[in-house]
């Protein structure tokens, strides 16, 4: 097994290789997530409290139900975030007939796959590093949308959440020369 930082590993098998990229980030931000998750709920029980069960917010229902349902949506996306940067993976498989790139919940996901000779290139998002978007996508409050993208057919497909510039690069040439090297041999 070997690594690229400490979130990557791969292997290259027999007959196949195979890439794993992991979502675990930094213990402090779990811990941060989780106190602001108890704050959220405390929160948002105290105002379903005052809703349903006490005459307090009679004249003003409209907008504590409106309340609840950004509560809500913002209660899914961290449990979501939560979930994923704890038991999510991206796992990477590339054998003589597909690429597969599947992100995983405790095993569960649907792979993406594509047929190896079909893919023309990977290469890294093309992301200014002061840019909004790259900041954001680089928060860990959220999943993330992949920096390395996979050119197919004259589609793109992207993975990597949250990957460094320098082990994108690593992972990019890694790959690149797996597909070279298979679309070679056939």
């Amino acid at each position: 097994m070997n690594w690229i930082g400490n979130r990557v590993s791969y292997e290259d098998h027999k007959d196949f290789f195979t890439m794993i990229i992991s979502s675990k980030t930094d213990h402090w931000k779990i811990m941060v997530m989780l106190i602001w998750l108890f704050i959220w709920l405390s929160c948002g029980l105290v105002i379903f409290y005052f809703l349903f069960f006490t005459k307090e917010l009679q004249n003003q229902k409209i907008y504590f139900y409106t309340f609840l349902v950004f509560w809500t949506y913002f209660l899914y996306k961290v449990v979501r975030v939560l979930i994923w940067r704890r038991f999510g993976i991206e796992f990477i498989r590339i054998d003589e007939d597909k690429f597969s790139v599947k992100k995983s919940l405790w095993g569960y996901g649907r792979a993406k796959e594509f047929i190896t000779s079909n893919i023309k290139k990977i290469k890294l998002a093309p992301l200014d590093e002061k840019s909004f978007s790259k900041v954001f996508n680089d928060s860990f409050w959220i999943v993330g949308q992949g920096t390395i993208i996979i050119n197919a057919l004259d589609k793109e497909y992207n993975f990597g959440s949250q990957i460094s510039k320098e082990d994108g690069k690593k992972i990019v040439k890694i790959l690149n020369s797996k597909i070279n090297k298979l679309n070679s041999a056939s």
